[in-house]
């Protein structure tokens, strides 16, 4: 079974679910894009399935669009719920607000939502891992879900003591750690890999990831051996990031760019990164 972890989804009803970040609407020339980056594929749960069926992408984890709808998570867990057997969804939720723990228990009890993504986003001012986002963590726990990290790689340490609190929270760290890993042996995410100690930290891979490990003097199979080497395959999992980074193309072809870049692991490895990994963080999908 192949599963990605990181997709996205919206729609161009705004009506319905209004837009934090107006997306190009379909038909008209893009003008307004994602966070200075290109315009996002208006990317609808259907589509979406299009797109797996095509790469023979068997689930997927809906990570909330926050850069469309921000902390409104009804799009990605109405679409989780519409196809239950393809989905599970991901919210996300202000880490630092005093309501947050209370909604993402409703969230989770009824809603259908497995998991909660932390994003730095708009809030420069606050570390995923600061005492004001102590209360979501226990939460977290109480509830008993997967959480999410999106944080710049030098802020990273500043959860060690939340994962050391909370071994029952199963930690994945996303691919945007890895927009630039520097050249062998890495010291520019040493942050990273100082993680791997906490047997419940895991690591979310997507091909930013493969092409930032190309640059310099490092190869996919320089990078990948040190992650294998440092969370083993057991706690490494694929992601296309679908649809963020349109130049890199469908999700076929970002996972055609994967099989290839880890080619030279055995046929175990490669079995926990496209997908036994994620259905141990994410046993609903398993279905």
């Amino acid at each position: 079974m192949i599963v990605d972890t990181h997709t996205h989804v919206f729609t161009n009803d705004r009506m319905t679910y209004p837009q934090f970040a107006d997306t190009p609407r379909a038909g008209t020339i893009p003008s307004i894009s994602d966070i200075g980056q290109e315009p996002w594929p208006e990317t609808t749960a259907e589509k979406l399935i299009a797109q797996m069926d095509a790469a023979g992408v068997d689930k997927a984890t809906l990570v909330q669009a926050y850069f469309v709808y921000e902390y409104d998570n009804r799009y990605t867990v109405d679409s989780a719920n519409a196809y239950p057997d393809r989905f599970v969804s991901i919210c996300a939720l202000d880490p630092a607000a005093p309501e947050s723990p209370d909604k993402l228990s409703n969230l989770v009890e009824n809603a259908g939502v497995k998991g909660i993504r932390f994003m730095r986003g708009r809030l420069p001012k606050c570390t995923l891992g600061d005492p004001e986002t102590h209360a979501l963590w226990k939460r977290i726990a109480e509830l008993k879900i997967p959480l999410c990290i999106h944080d710049k790689v030098e802020e990273l340490p500043r959860v060690r003591a939340l994962l050391e609190r909370y071994p029952e929270i199963n930690v994945a760290f996303d691919h945007g750690w890895g927009h630039k890993v520097g050249e062998p042996p890495y010291p520019m995410i040493k942050a990273l890999f100082d993680l791997a100690i906490f047997p419940n930290a895991y690591v979310k891979t997507a091909i930013n990831n493969i092409v930032a490990a190309r640059e310099g003097v490092g190869t996919p199979q320089i990078f990948y051996t040190k992650l294998i080497e440092s969370f083993g395959a057991h706690r490494i999992m694929w992601s296309s990031n679908y649809p963020a980074h349109p130049h890199f193309g469908s999700i076929a072809s970002r996972l055609e760019v994967a099989k290839k870049a880890l080619a030279f692991l055995s046929s175990d490895e490669q079995a926990w990164i496209f997908g036994r990994t994620a259905l141990r963080v994410w046993p609903w999908l398993a279905g």
